[in-house]
């Protein structure tokens, strides 16, 4: 069997995860440059889970923390900004709406822990150093593995045989066997489906390399290349996450050195852990995935 993926053919054929219901209708209010954020305000409200993740994200990056974002308002998203809005009710939907499937080697809870890790640590990351708006950075972090999801989709037996047999291999053996197999890798199909999604290249760009860095043409000084950086390092940071293994000095060390690499003391990027992890367990708790409470020790 021919398992060569093109990807207009999935998404015409309906195989790829998209958004739907509530969810699409406020992506494509979000791209009417004419929006009335009354409007969207009201839309989203009438969805309880949207509109408490969206006041989440408010509080997030409100300057005044003497003073809670409570329900959504223009104010509140002004704050947080109509396409962050549209990348993170996307990303939310993604995350409630495609927990289980049949890749038989596919941890389709594992993916989701994962997912999410990521996408708070690049939040945290992105407090430390603005180099991205932060409730994009989140939903980029969310979304950056959802080629690995669309793999699964679309090529379910195929792709569940090419896990078993590849499992504990490096991410470049792993890029090689899917390109081999499918024609195509999970990062550059994540970059391909959130093209489709409208989400910026900016973006794009940081999930299709930021496994293999190496790959990229950007100038090492650009913020583009930064930008990929820091979703590397927010990927460390979620392996180390869901590795079943305690979290020891030996493990750490790494982040803490990546962070250097990125301007960020070691101190900021512990800090920056302890919110993700208060932020992940938040986010578990409404996604109904498994997290659990992380504390990285300083290397001795």
């Amino acid at each position: 069997m021919n398992d060569i993926i093109d990807f207009d053919e999935l998404k015409a054929a309906h195989l790829l995860p998209s958004p739907k219901g509530v969810v699409l209708k406020v992506m494509r209010l979000c791209q009417n440059e004419q929006v009335s954020l009354q409007e969207l305000a009201k839309f989203i409200q009438g969805d309880p889970v949207m509109a408490g993740r969206i006041i989440n994200m408010a509080n997030a990056v409100n300057p005044n923390k003497n003073r809670l974002i409570a329900s959504v308002t223009t104010d509140s998203l002004i704050l947080v900004g109509v396409q962050s809005v549209r990348q993170l009710v996307l990303a939310i939907s993604l995350a409630m709406s495609y927990k289980n499937g049949t890749c038989k080697a596919f941890d389709y809870g594992q993916f989701w822990s994962r997912s999410v890790a990521m996408g708070c640590a690049a939040q945290a990351l992105a407090e430390c150093v603005r180099i991205a708006p932060v409730a994009e950075m989140f939903a980029c972090g969310l979304l950056a593995g959802i080629g690995r999801l669309g793999l699964a989709s679309a090529r379910p037996v195929a792709y569940s045989i090419l896990l078993e047999n590849f499992a504990g291999c490096t991410a470049k053996q792993v890029h090689a066997a899917e390109m081999e197999k499918f024609g195509i890798d999970h990062c550059s199909l994540s970059a391909l489906m959130m093209k489709d999604w409208g989400i910026p290249v900016l973006f794009r760009d940081a999930v299709l390399f930021h496994e293999m860095p190496e790959k990229s043409l950007a100038e090492p000084a650009s913020r583009q290349y930064r930008l990929t950086l820091f979703m590397q390092m927010a990927a460390k940071i979620a392996d180390l996450c869901i590795t079943p293994e305690p979290v020891t000095d030996e493990l750490v060390l790494p982040v803490l050195e990546f962070g250097e690499r990125l301007g960020i003391a070691h101190e900021q990027v512990l800090e920056a852990i302890a919110r993700m992890s208060l932020e992940w367990q938040n986010w578990g708790e409404i996604l109904q995935v498994e997290t659990r409470s992380i504390i990285f020790p300083p290397p001795k």
